[in-house]
């Protein structure tokens, strides 16, 4: 009798956060914040730029991390992954040797522009230096619910600890790099 009672209880919390606003959302991700990329723009043999733009959609204010520069703008840590097959989604971009100093606030409704470029191989202290441009590619931010969860995220950003904040995770839909073309000889005039 009490299992039968304990299991319509546990029923009934299912259904209340499927209205409450989980459906159609994997865990881990965010619903409420969009990553889109804006601008893909192959360069070179080796060089990549884009353009990504984050806008919060909630109803309050989300924060990431990044970095807050004295005299200019702020920089969001947009991830770039890359699809490895059976290894799954990879780190690509930024190589991570320390971490983003800032918590940024995002405002809701007023999105954020990233310009970002990629020239491989990378610097020397990336693990995986030698990326190939193809497949396909997507980015990730890393959001958190209020400003203290994300300085306790950074605080412990090296560490297994276990009560480390987790982020929930938006990501741009995924991509793939156009393939470089070398610039066409110009025609004399005739």
């Amino acid at each position: 009798m009490l299992t039968k009672a304990l299991a319509n209880v546990l029923r009934a919390i299912l259904v209340m956060l499927v209205f409450a606003g989980f459906s159609g959302v994997a865990w881990g991700q965010s619903p409420k914040v969009a990553v889109v990329v804006d601008k893909i723009e192959r360069v070179g043999q080796n060089e990549v730029r884009w353009r990504v733009k984050v806008t919060n959609n909630s109803e309050r204010p989300v924060f990431c991390t990044g970095i807050i520069y004295p005299c200019g703008p702020r920089r969001l840590d947009v991830y770039l992954e890359q699809w490895l097959g059976e290894e799954g989604w990879q780190l690509v971009a930024p190589c991570q040797d320390m971490a983003p100093p800032d918590v940024i606030q995002l405002k809701p409704a007023v999105p954020v522009v990233e310009e970002r470029e990629l020239e491989v191989p990378l610097s020397s202290v990336c693990k995986r230096r030698d990326i190939q441009l193809e497949g396909q590619f997507r980015y990730r931010v890393d959001i958190f619910e209020s400003r203290a969860q994300a300085s306790l995220y950074l605080e412990k950003f090296f560490s297994k600890d276990a009560d480390k904040p987790h982020p929930t995770s938006a990501y741009s839909e995924p991509f793939e790099i156009p393939p470089f073309r070398e610039p066409s000889e110009a025609k004399p005039n005739r």
